[in-house]
C-alpha cells in the first residue's frame, strides 16, 4: 500500500510540474504579446484588481468583495470590446503559427539582414524613398492586411524591386518578418508625437507612428536626400551609415 501510495504521489508532482511549466509558458507569451504596448498597463491593472480581491476575502470584507466582482466582471466583458482588433490578431497568430514554430536560425537572420542593408544602400545611394518595417513579438494585423499580401523570402533584389518609382506597390511601407517578406504597400498609423521635427515628412512620421503602436523597427530612407534613418520605440536616430544600420539591426534582433 505505502509502494502504490509513493508512485501516486510521485505522479501527482510530475502533473503539477508540467501545469506550472504551461502557466509559466502562456503567461510568458501574454507579456511578450502586450510588450511595449499601452495595454501592458492595462494588465498591471487587472493584476492589481486580483490582488485587491484576494486581499478582500482574506480578511473577510463581503461588501467590498462583492462590489470588485462585479466590478472586475464588467471590466473583463469591457476588455474584450476595447481590445478586439488585438485579441483577434492574437487568435489569427496562434492558428497561423506552428506549434512546435522555430525562430529563424541566428546565420539566417543575419544574411537577412544584409540583404536589406544591402538593399537600404541602393535606395540612399539613388535617393528613393523606402520604408521597411521589421516585425518582432508585437503582432500588427491590421496594417499587413491594408497591404498586398507576399509572403515571399526577402532578398535585396526584390525589396529593390518592390521600391523601384515606378512599380506598382512602392507607394506605402514593407513587412519584414524573420526572413521572409510579408507584405508591402502597407499603410502605417501616423504618429501623433507633437513635438515631431517640423521638416519630417509622412514617410518619417508613418515609421514612426508604427514604432510607437508596436515593438518593430522601422527603415526610413528619404526620397530629398537618401539619409537613412531607423525608429525603434517612438524614437528616431538619423543620418546611419551601412555599418551603423547593420550593427543596431544585429543587436536588436539577433540578440
Amino acid at each position: 500500500m505505502q509502494h502504490i501510495l509513493s508512485h501516486l504521489w510521485h505522479f501527482l508532482n510530475w502533473k503539477a510540474l508540467v501545469e506550472i511549466i504551461i502557466l509559466w509558458a502562456v503567461i510568458y507569451r501574454i507579456f511578450l504579446f502586450l510588450k511595449g504596448t499601452k495595454a501592458i498597463y492595462l494588465l498591471r491593472g487587472i493584476i492589481f484588481l486580483v490582488m485587491a480581491l484576494w486581499v478582500f476575502q482574506t480578511l473577510g470584507l463581503p461588501v467590498l468583495t462583492k462590489l470588485l466582482t462585479y466590478f472586475f466582471a464588467f471590466f473583463l466583458v469591457l476588455i474584450v470590446i476595447i481590445f478586439q482588433p488585438e485579441l483577434r490578431e492574437g487568435l489569427i497568430r496562434i492558428g497561423r503559427r506552428h506549434i512546435f514554430y522555430i525562430e529563424p536560425k541566428r546565420e539566417d537572420m543575419e544574411r537577412a539582414l544584409r540583404e536589406i542593408v544591402s538593399a537600404v544602400g541602393t535606395f540612399s545611394r539613388k535617393k528613393r524613398g523606402a520604408l521597411i518595417a521589421i516585425r518582432r513579438e508585437i503582432g500588427m494585423q491590421s496594417v499587413i492586411e491594408s497591404g498586398v499580401r507576399l509572403d515571399a523570402r526577402l532578398s535585396s533584389e526584390l525589396l529593390q524591386n518592390i521600391f523601384y518609382p515606378s512599380a506598382p506597390l512602392h507607394d506605402g511601407g514593407v513587412i519584414v518578418e524573420g526572413t521572409n517578406i510579408l507584405s508591402a504597400a502597407c499603410l502605417f498609423p501616423l504618429s501623433e508625437n507633437t513635438g515631431l521635427e517640423k521638416t519630417l515628412g509622412m514617410r518619417h512620421r508613418a515609421g514612426i507612428g508604427l514604432s510607437e503602436h508596436s515593438d518593430a523597427v522601422v527603415i526610413i530612407v528619404s526620397e530629398e536626400n537618401g539619409v537613412v534613418s531607423l525608429a525603434i520605440n517612438g524614437q528616431l536616430s538619423r543620418d546611419l551609415s551601412a555599418n551603423d544600420l547593420f550593427t543596431i539591426l544585429k543587436g536588436q534582433l539577433t540578440s
